[in-house]
């Protein structure tokens, strides 16, 4: 079967004239054909238009020139062939944004998807992702086993077309390095629209990334309507009119359609067993240690004789507030984890559940003194971690959904011949060698053989003066100016430090093939739906190129930043997605955000940090309060909105 649609780019836009860059030992060569006649000669590599970079690519130095393009899709699977033509009429903005002139002259686009099998979200894990992509002055050739191949090659097409209007003559052949290239966005600590999320989306597509880590509760807030348990509805943020913030079973299903349209798997996080204070609104008896106060107990910097000593965790109950944690010996609460994984984890198609497992705190089950400043985890929290997994494991079997979760749960609780050998483990921590590739060997160790890394030291993208942690990287020291608050000279994880980290760094040669690929994690304390886009890009374009590209990928001072700003315009102009400048460095925010559950009665003893000397927005007036919410009442969360950008100029 074949579809066919014309689509007329109609605008432009102006940018500085070109210039020459050798590219070295770039994959690029030059078949040395003479320049065909409706076509115009160029100087620039074709590499300068393209981000991530191809796994190969020939130049053809020539610019074809077109006033058209024709789309046919040749399949034997109507939906594949669908989902092309409205994947095709997506670059209609991308072709648009740069388009000039008009010509008569139409330029086929003609798609081959050679597989016959139907892929819908649910097959998205190990799918084919290759194709190729030829573009010539007579016509577009691209061959691909399946849509996503395709939509991949159409997404790569609409990057050759340059600022004045022509197309850029290469044959491409691509392939990703990793199958789970991703991203990790919190929306518990603070509440982004269906719309911000479809929007990041575009962003995440236009970037080859194809994992939505979807963190959609933690202890802050739980903002899924779930009719079966209807009094976690006091556990959602709300609007100024009392409305809650909430994501309703269409919601879902809406944004899981959208992203796979875009080749985007969506995986849910359904936090256990810490981290779990939200269940406390479902019933109290499910929760143990609920908003305990103060919820860092002794942690941080006590006196003693004169000395300021640092107490490691001291008595903490949780590593922010509320406290809370699932109790496994309560049946009833092992109901609503089995009701919550096979009711509301069947409205994800997706076949991988994240569980979390990350940070549980044995001291909020009662067994561990409060002035005990350390205990042995083995003996006061690993014994009731392996209690909740016996139980837990066999309902995640019963939903039929692959068992993925943080590091911890692979090397933290002795829980590792529990849970099944093909599980996910997505590192986070650093290993006993203090290396992040450390971390991974040491989960290969526990024999697990599907490793996703998102180590927090690059890839995580909340790091800024706000984050308390952030103070120790090597990078520019920033810090804000807040009047009768504290801050802190923190770093942000700007772009070229995520860029310029190998995600295989210091893994064993052995345990390489165990390492499926990784993802950048955006955890909301710090965010609003203003300042959204910037925390996300230009820098998990950063993360998709390391991901999807070969050797290409090696960081060039000159034509990597110029590459990325070229597709930062694209982001920008084509998407209206709000991405930073690339020297951007955090210090633009000028205040400390806090979740959003800061906004209700920040004043209450369960937000109060009773004993340790520094966090930012820690407030610094005499004899002032170390309430950890305080300094949100000096904004309004529901008064942010997300402002479409201006237009920016391509450089070329």
């Amino acid at each position: 079967m074949a579809a066919a649609t014309d689509y007329d780019p109609y605008h432009s836009t102006s940018s500085p004239t070109d210039t020459v860059h050798d590219y070295g030992k770039a994959n690029v060569t030059d078949p040395g054909s003479q320049r065909p006649k409706c076509s115009i000669k160029r100087t620039r590599s074709a590499l300068d238009y393209l981000w991530p970079l191809p796994a190969s690519v020939t130049d053809k130095y020539y610019d074809v020139k077109f006033g058209s393009l024709h789309l046919e899709v040749h399949s034997s699977d109507d939906d594949q062939r669908d989902y092309v033509v409205q994947a095709f009429g997506r670059f209609k903005h991308s072709l648009a944004a740069k388009k000039s002139g008009k010509s008569s002259r139409r330029l086929p686009v003609i798609v081959n998807i050679l597989g016959s099998d139907c892929v819908d979200a649910s097959s998205l894990q190990g799918i084919d992702e290759s194709y190729t992509l030829d573009v010539s002055d007579v016509s577009i050739h691209i061959n691909a086993q399946n849509q996503v191949g395709a939509i991949y090659a159409l997404q790569t097409l609409s990057q050759l077309v340059t600022d004045k209007g022509s197309l850029v003559a290469a044959s491409i052949t691509d392939k990703p390095r990793f199958p789970y290239r991703g991203f990790m966005l919190d929306t518990a600590r603070n509440f982004f629209p269906v719309v911000d999320i479809k929007r990041i989306l575009d962003g995440l597509a236009y970037s080859k990334i194809n994992v939505l880590h979807w963190h959609i509760y933690d202890s802050q807030s739980f903002p899924i309507k779930w009719d079966r348990y209807p009094g976690l509805l006091n556990a959602a943020f709300k609007y100024d009119d009392g409305t809650p913030k909430i994501y309703t079973k269409d919601d879902i299903r809406k944004i899981i359609a959208y992203a796979f349209a875009r080749n985007i798997r969506v995986i849910p996080e359904f936090e256990f067993p810490g981290h779990n204070a939200v269940f406390h609104f479902a019933d109290p008896s499910f929760v143990l240690a609920y908003a305990h106060s103060p919820w860092d107990g002794r942690n941080g910097y006590l006196k003693n004789d004169s000395t300021t000593q640092l107490v490691g965790w001291g008595a903490q109950y949780c590593n922010e507030p509320p406290c809370g944690q699932l109790d496994p010996t309560n049946y009833k609460a092992m109901c609503l984890v089995n009701d919550l994984v096979n009711e509301v984890g069947s409205w994800f198609e997706d076949p991988v559940l994240h569980v979390g497992h990350d940070e549980v705190n044995g001291r909020v089950y009662g067994k561990v003194p409060d002035n005990w400043d350390t205990f042995d985890p083995t003996v006061y929290t690993n014994p009731v971690v392996q209690a909740f997994e016996k139980q837990f494991v066999p309902i995640l079997a019963k939903a039929k959904k692959q068992y993925a979760a943080w590091d911890d749960a692979a090397t933290d609780f002795g829980i590792e011949k529990i849970i099944p050998s093909n599980a996910i483990i997505t590192q986070w921590q650093t290993g006993q060698d203090g290396t992040n590739g450390g971390k991974v060997n040491d989960i290969a160790a526990k024999g697990f053989t599907n490793i996703v890394v998102s180590p927090s030291s690059h890839y995580y993208l909340d790091c800024s003066p706000s984050v308390a942690w952030c103070m120790s990287n090597p990078l520019p020291n920033i810090s804000y100016n807040l009047p009768g608050y504290k801050t802190l000279t923190g770093q942000w994880h700007n772009w070229t430090m995520i860029y310029q980290y190998d995600p295989l760094s210091g893994v064993l040669p052995a345990n390489v093939p165990f390492v499926k690929g990784g993802f950048g994690s955006l955890w909301s304390e710090t965010i609003k739906r203003h300042n959204l886009d910037r925390y996300v890009f230009p820098r998990m374009a950063a993360i998709a190129e390391r991901l999807w590209s070969y050797t290409n990928a090696a960081y060039d001072p000159v034509a990597t930043p110029r590459r990325l700003n070229r597709f930062r315009a694209s982001l920008i102009n084509e998407l209206g997605i709000a991405s930073a400048d690339l020297d951007y460095l955090g210090n633009g925010e000028g205040t400390v955000f806090r979740t959003e559950l800061c906004d209700g009665p920040g004043t209450t003893a369960a937000f109060q940090k009773t004993s340790e000397c520094c966090f930012a927005g820690q407030p610094t007036a005499p004899g002032a309060s170390e309430n950890y919410c305080e300094i949100a009442c000096t904004y309004k969360t529901n008064s942010f909105v997300y402002t479409i950008p201006a237009n920016v100029p391509y450089d070329y």
